[in-house]
């Protein structure tokens, strides 16, 4: 019923397609590497974490004046640490956005190339006579009843994306 005629062809375009459709999905890990907090960020949270363990050991009610100082030093430095994050926030969102469209525009190419050059060769042959569809689905190729790139893409990229969307979403 079915004969795959280009194997390499069939598995480079499922390929393409799974990753046309995985690419939102690896966006994150790749933009994670590149925004990182610094060290001076680093450094600031422990000098946090080491103030507000000292201003436990005081006590509110009998030290009033040194509890009050460490409260704005801790005030002061939890203040930096809010701008450097809003600032690497809006960093992220930049370099994120760079690498999608940077991922999606090589695979589209890719793919688009690839159509093109492989136009002429044919993907599946289907056993049987589709006579309504033969022409349809093997154009620009010249073997009847076979399946041609441009419609073996649409065929992987909607398969691809109804089987992906459940674990994708």
């Amino acid at each position: 019923m079915l004969e795959v005629i280009n194997g390499f062809l069939l598995i480079y375009f499922v390929i393409l397609c799974s990753l046309n459709d995985l690419v939102p999905h690896l966006v994150k890990p790749i933009a994670a590497c590149f925004v990182r907090p610094s060290n001076e960020e680093r450094s600031v949270w422990a000098e946090v974490i080491k103030l507000k363990a000292e201003q436990k050991r005081i006590s509110m009610k009998d030290e009033f004046a040194a509890y009050s100082k460490l409260q704005r030093k801790i005030n002061k430095l939890e203040g930096q640490l809010k701008d450097g994050s809003q600032t690497r926030i809006n960093k992220s969102l930049a370099i994120k956005s760079a690498i999608q469209v940077a991922l999606q525009a090589v695979v589209a190419f890719t793919t688009v190339v690839s159509v093109i050059w492989f136009r002429r060769e044919p993907i599946v042959a289907l056993k049987g006579d589709l006579f309504p569809l033969t022409n349809i689905l093997s154009y620009p190729s010249d073997i009847p009843n076979s399946i041609s790139t441009h419609v073996w893409v649409v065929i992987s990229n909607v398969s691809i994306r109804t089987l992906l969307k459940p674990i994708t979403s």
